[in-house]
């Protein structure tokens, strides 16, 4: 019996299942289209033992709104530019409207995600900065976020973890590739599904 297929698209499914493997990860691998929800970057332990003093996040382009949750002790910027009370808006850290933190919001509402000029996307990168995460403990790194109106993309947030005494771990490899070098590895992914109806 020729076993070549079942042992390619195992490999395949371990591949996507890369960002599992990696020291940062996404809370969840699918995400429902059209929706308003909250998502975690979560950040398992350090940089060979170093503590995490910022994460960096490339926001994906497919999605239509992106806002991050103040993070204690980091300082915030959006694109390059500091975030301030009045960037962060007032609902920031909220869940969407008629819905549990983490999940979608009503069909055809966008959420906080949605709201005017103030929520439109986060413009390339959105990082957390000048804190400190022993290696000894895990966190999680909070967006809103508003999908795409239809099912189907691979969504992969490229994320840049910095740790103390200039060490960085670079996780923004296409998870479908071969792993990178030392101190990279495959970015967090999220498919996009169609919405349970």
């Amino acid at each position: 019996m020729d076993r070549t297929l079942p042992l390619a698209a195992l490999g395949l499914l371990a591949a996507l299942a890369g960002p599992a493997a990696a020291h940062v990860t996404l809370d969840r691998a699918e995400l429902p289209a059209d929706s308003s929800l909250r998502v975690a970057l979560r950040v398992t332990h350090g940089c060979g033992g170093a503590a995490t003093t910022g994460l960096r996040v490339t926001v994906p382009p497919e999605l239509r709104g992106a806002r991050p949750m103040p993070h204690a002790g980091f300082a915030l910027a959006i694109g390059g530019s500091p975030a301030g009370p009045a960037a962060a808006g007032p609902h920031a850290g909220h869940g969407t409207h008629g819905a549990p933190a983490g999940q979608a919001g009503p069909a055809g509402h966008a959420g906080h995600a949605g709201h005017g000029d103030r929520a439109a996307p986060a413009a390339g990168e959105i990082a957390w900065t000048g804190g400190r995460l022993d290696d000894a403990f895990y966190d999680e790194f909070v967006l809103l976020i508003r999908t795409p109106a239809e099912p189907g993309a691979l969504l992969r947030f490229p994320v840049v973890q910095e740790c103390e005494g200039g060490v960085v771990a670079r996780w923004t490899e296409d998870p479908v590739a071969a792993r990178g070098a030392e101190g990279q590895g495959p970015a967090p992914v999220a498919r996009v599904v169609a919405r349970a109806p």
